[in-house]
């Protein structure tokens, strides 16, 4: 008997789609923007797009803001008539007027019918504003190019900068729409 050789028939495929049409389109989803504050114009700018974010994605704004303490350095400078209890109370003062300030941004962005909440930090900036992104998995930090330091920022960089370095999300910088580029050797 002659031996019969079975061959299996291949199932009909469809052929596969192009790439393109493969591609799952990436749409962002913000739930939680940490925007970060100094009380400055520029902050104030950046929270302005927050708030339009925040709008757009039904996301929950955590307004930080970050008190740095004075360095031990400039306390011993200010000669015997301050006392640490004196520069307690000034600090103490700074954070309480700081905390109304917050407490004020909030209510106002509830009041436009967001969801918001504050946070007090008091340490670098730059660390505190990443640490508190991670501690409130937020999806977003959103901060201005520049804030209120001037000879801080020549000796350490920016806040913006560190963040953008070194956070763990994605992180939006606004720069306030009055400032133009000068570049170091434009007079």
């Amino acid at each position: 008997m002659p031996m019969r050789l079975h061959i299996p028939t291949l199932a009909r495929r469809p052929c596969p789609q192009p790439f393109s049409k493969r591609i799952v389109p990436f749409v962002p989803s913000f739930n939680r923007l940490l925007v970060a504050t100094d009380f400055s114009d520029d902050s104030a700018n950046a929270l302005a797009l927050a708030e339009e974010l925040a709008h757009n994605f039904a996301s929950e704004i955590v307004l930080i803001h970050v008190d740095q303490p004075l360095a031990p350095v400039m306390v011993s400078e200010l000669g015997p008539a301050f006392d640490v209890a004196a520069m307690n109370r000034i600090a103490e003062e700074q954070r309480l007027a700081a905390q109304r300030e917050l407490d004020k941004i909030v209510g106002r962005l509830r009041d436009g019918g967001l969801k918001a909440r504050s946070l007090l930090r008091v340490g670098s900036p730059f660390v505190e504003i990443i640490h508190a992104a991670q501690a409130e998995k937020a999806d977003l930090i959103v901060l201005g190019t520049h804030g209120r330091t001037g000879l801080v920022h020549v000796l350490l960089g920016s806040v913006a900068e560190r963040v953008v370095q070194k956070a763990g999300c994605a992180v939006l910088t606004v720069r306030h729409p009055d400032r133009k580029f000068r570049h170091p050797l434009d007079k």
